[in-house]
């Protein structure tokens, strides 16, 4: 059974390979990392893999799986290494005289040449920043008052001196600039200083990195090897310099790499790899008439070879990869990640080591707590520091809890929460609820206390006069309008800071409490809990109107999502967490193109809505002027501005308010 990602291979191409007498099935699944994990349960038998997924693989099965085909470039089949990264510094006869420790030493205030960053090479920080990280005479130092990137950009500085490094150093645009406008050392060898560049942007900047070696700018270049033996060939006035400190010239049949990065493989569960090799080369070698060889060909050699592999393991095979993720140092605060199920911090311990094979810092680890409002505690008392929500939540985090929103995960576009006023179709004409005015004394039925449908519930009332604009009192107000009313949650201390009258909160619970339910808990103890309990409310007749989201009853969940942290958390800390995230969605999230070790956004082992909702589409800042956040900021304004006479209005956009909307028949049943 062969094991490949939706973005890989098609339901078409998946029919090809098992047409006729084929002896191969498919297995699609949403990333490798599912893709891994089918092999090691023994759901799947091979599958195919790059050197990033190879790394993270090994970090949970290091035994359960072995590589038994190299996928070789058809151009480059006598190539030991997919790439091979390699430092590049001018022929000195002076070298030849001194220690190796004294020739690393010589790059101290030299400049440096370096690539750049780009979405369009698929070189991660990782392997851009291997060099700079690892060089023996410039150890890591990290500075608790600067964030991380800062650290890094201090550290090249203080030894190289000026540098070219083009391309992003960080994922937050006005970040990004401001470091490049307090370091401008950095971009002091560019062609083009202002923007950070070269002239040259050939092979994503490796030649323009030469180039700025060549002409004398700065004394070390790091670049791939084969743009190397491209740009310069055999030039005698360079020479290769090694991690170690030796030299050798570029003539050398065997250069010296600082890292080097295996070929994809075809690997498979260990029981069947032996027997499964010798039967996959001979498929793929010979594919003859058969279309579904012919089929199985096209999806795993593309425009590569298949090339035996002598019997190894991952770990043997990554030789020139650190291969325990655990081993690589990073400067700041470790990101504790707080997570509500085991389902969920198992994605999140792969989340975190993709992390760390990718090279984005700082460290992530994973917190198991037992629910969302644990979470929140956890967060207050410092044993953890983020957790995603439910915008549902928002409110309850800031005011309960004195939690800060770090991040927005916007949703597919136009796809945002809508809260509605439901009632029954009356059995005659008269609708007894024809304004806000004909709400008083009825009978509501809130999803939850504190949620969404319920601020904009009051939102909507205080704009409409039927409850004080100054009064933030909203419990005793909502006991006031209604006669009744089912607000699950508004008994339990995790929705409310303050003490709420028994009185108002019994009156706020009658309408939940009768012969078919007992609870007003948000939970399954309670038959009214929720957007569908709030229907079966008004089904039961317990309530006259209901105030639900469509997004939780009529279509898919697209509500606004949430990173929320401690309100007075650290500025660095909090900035080091937001562009780690920023950078996580780089790589995991919907990059053009990109092939995912696992998908942060996607389902995790065939579970959804792990981590972040599968309807997430990325991360914005709390700033964007998009017309979704300004809307739900402005509605949590509105809802704690007591004083104010008149209020904003609320932005129509994501979340209005419908007084009267006459749910039919089949969305009730």
């Amino acid at each position: 059974k062969f094991c490949a990602p939706t973005d890989v291979i098609s339901e078409s191409t998946c029919i090809a390979v098992q047409r006729g007498s084929s002896e191969v099935s498919c297995l699609t699944v949403s990333d490798s990392s599912e893709c891994a994990i089918r092999l090691a349960e023994g759901n799947a038998d091979f599958g195919v893999f790059n050197t990033e997924e190879l790394l993270l693989i090994n970090q949970f099965y290091p035994s359960d799986i072995e590589p038994i085909i190299q996928l070789k470039h058809k151009t480059k089949l006598s190539d030991e290494f997919e790439f091979q990264m390699v430092a590049v510094i001018p022929t000195d006869p002076t070298f030849i005289q001194i220690t190796p420790r004294e020739r690393l030493e010589r790059l101290k205030d030299n400049g440096f040449c370096h690539p750049g960053f780009s979405q369009s090479q698929w070189l991660s920080d990782y392997i851009l920043k291997y060099f700079e990280n690892t060089l023996s005479v410039n150890p890591l130092q990290c500075r608790d008052n600067v964030t991380v990137i800062e650290n890094e950009i201090i550290n090249l500085k203080n030894f190289f001196g000026k540098a070219c490094r083009p391309g992003e150093w960080a994922s937050n645009r006005s970040i990004d600039q401001e470091l490049k406008e307090k370091y401008p050392e950095l971009c002091a060898l560019c062609d083009d200083t202002a923007a950070c560049s070269y002239n040259n942007k050939q092979h994503h900047g490796h030649f323009g990195a030469l180039e700025c070696l060549t002409q004398g700018r700065g004394k070390v270049a790091y670049v791939a090897l084969h743009y190397v033996q491209q740009y310069l060939k055999t030039n005698e006035s360079y020479q290769f310099l090694c991690p170690d400190g030796n030299i050798l010239p570029l003539s050398t049949s065997y250069p010296c790499a600082w890292l080097q990065q295996p070929w994809s493989v075809v690997a498979a569960r260990k029981e069947v790899a032996d027997i499964l090799k010798g039967k996959l080369l001979d498929w793929l070698h010979n594919p003859n008439y058969l279309e579904w060889k012919r089929g199985l060909s096209r999806i795993i050699q593309e425009d590569s070879r298949a090339v035996d592999l002598v019997k190894t393991t991952i770990a043997e095979y990554l030789k020139g990869r650190d291969v325990d993720v655990e081993n690589i140092e990073t400067c700041g605060k470790t990101i504790r990640w707080c997570t509500i199920n085991n389902l969920e911090t198992n994605k999140c311990k792969w989340v975190a080591k993709t992390a760390k094979v990718l090279g984005v810092a700082p460290s992530i680890s994973c917190i198991m707590s037992n629910s969302t409002f644990q979470c929140f505690r956890d967060i207050q008392e410092s044993l953890t520091d983020i957790i995603v929500i439910d915008s549902n939540y928002g409110y309850l985090a800031r005011k309960v809890h004195n939690l800060s929103t770090i991040l927005y995960s916007e949703t597919e576009e136009g796809k945002n929460s809508v809260t509605f006023a439901v009632m029954l179709e009356p059995k005659e004409d008269s609708y007894p609820i024809k304004n806000f005015q004909d709400l008083n004394g009825k009978k509501a039925c809130f999803s939850e206390y504190g949620g969404l449908g319920w601020l904009s519930f009051i939102n909507a009332a205080r704009q409409n006069n039927i409850i004080s604009s100054k009064s933030c009192d909203y419990p005793l107000m909502m006991s006031e309008l209604f006669s009744g009313a089912c607000t699950p949650g508004i008994e339990d201390f995790d929705h409310s800071s303050t003490a709420i009258s028994s009185n108002v909160s019994s009156k706020l619970c009658s309408a939940c409490k009768n012969q078919n339910n007992s609870s007003c808990a948000m939970d399954k103890t309670n038959r009214y809990y929720g957007d569908k309990g709030a229907i079966q409310c008004l089904i039961d007749e317990a309530g006259d109107i209901a105030f639900i989201e469509t997004t939780n009853i009529l279509i898919s969940n697209k509500k606004q999502i949430e990173v929320v942290g401690r309100m007075k958390d650290e500025e660095i800390s909090r900035t080091d967490t937001i562009l780690a995230l920023l950078k996580l969605e780089d790589w995991l999230g919907y990059r053009v193109n990109a092939r995912r070790s696992i998908h942060i956004y996607g389902p995790f082992n065939g579970t959804r809505d792990l981590l972040f909702k599968d309807s997430s589409a990325g991360l914005i800042s709390t700033s964007s002027t998009k017309e979704s956040v300004v809307a739900y900021k402005e509605l949590l304004n509105n809802i704690e501005e007591c004083s104010n006479g008149s209020l904003a209005t609320a932005n129509l956009i994501f979340i209005i308010l419908v007084a009267l909307y006459h749910l039919l028949s089949s969305h009730v049943h």
